[in-house]
């Protein structure tokens, strides 16, 4: 998928069991990867396309997304490649060179928020970045801007119908997260780390069933990768998005823990 007006194309790159990477384009042949958790699809395709990695970026520190970054900076020959991710994962990031000390509750220009002044670039479409805790402490989301919201990469803090566990972070820190993805732009499409969409309008149906003619519409019309979705959609189905309060929204992700839907 391309966004609008950008010489980038986004796609989607299944890996494991049901995580995505995303391999981002440019015309040049020049390529990005956003949370890689395996090394091997992701230089299937660039071998496949004859393209040229030039950065890695993480959404967060788990393994099943950062697992295979070791494996594609060791299999380049580009001593410019760089790693991005949020400067609370220091530490945490394999091989991690550019760290982005991105704000709570607001996108900034990655420039901005980085201790070097050189932010993060893709063929001189800067990202922007925002710091979303409640899965990690270190979640960030990344954003390339874009006239109708932009493409925004959310990790494991906001799914298609879903959110992230609570590994780390609180209810508190997720649910303000959360309502920050939000309030972006409603045709914005948001680009999530797992293939979970089924299963969440399944735990979605059960807990608004005020929804559920919207969200069995949803439901029937499923392709085989849900990804990206938009943050119309989200305040649509999305019932953590929905949620009218802190307190609603932890006893949503409190049930969503036991469901077995």
């Amino acid at each position: 998928m391309q966004p609008s007006n950008s010489p980038l194309t986004i796609t989607p790159v299944p890996c494991l069991q049901d995580n995505y990477a995303y391999l981002i384009e440019h015309t040049s042949g020049d390529a990005w990867v956003v949370d890689p958790s395996e090394a091997a699809p992701v230089l299937a395709i660039l071998a496949q396309r004859r393209l040229r990695l030039r950065g890695i970026i993480a959404t967060h520190h788990h393994h099943d997304h950062v697992g295979g970054i070791a494996g594609l900076v060791a299999a380049s020959d580009d001593p410019q490649l760089w790693v991005a991710a949020h400067a609370h994962d220091s530490g945490r990031i394999p091989c991690l060179t550019r760290p982005i000390a991105a704000p709570l509750g607001a996108f900034t220009p990655t420039k901005g928020a980085s201790q070097d002044g050189r932010g993060v670039e893709l063929a001189g479409v800067e990202l922007w970045a925002m710091w979303i805790p409640g899965h990690t402490d270190g979640a960030i989301a990344w954003m390339i801007p874009g006239p109708d919201g932009g493409d925004v990469f959310t990790g494991d803090t906001l799914f298609a119908a879903g959110c992230g566990r609570l590994f780390e972070g609180t209810p508190a820190q997720m649910y303000s997260s959360l309502r920050a993805l939000a309030a972006l732009a409603p045709a914005t499409r948001l680009w999530f780390g797992h293939e979970y969409t089924a299963g969440n309008l399944r735990f979605a149906a059960v807990i608004e069933p005020d929804n559920s003619l919207e969200i069995t519409r949803a439901a029937a019309e499923l392709p085989a990768i849900t990804t990206p979705t938009t943050v119309a959609r989200e305040r649509a189905l999305n019932p953590f998005v929905r949620a009218a309060s802190l307190e609603e929204f932890a006893a949503r992700r409190a049930a969503k823990d036991t469901f077995r839907g």
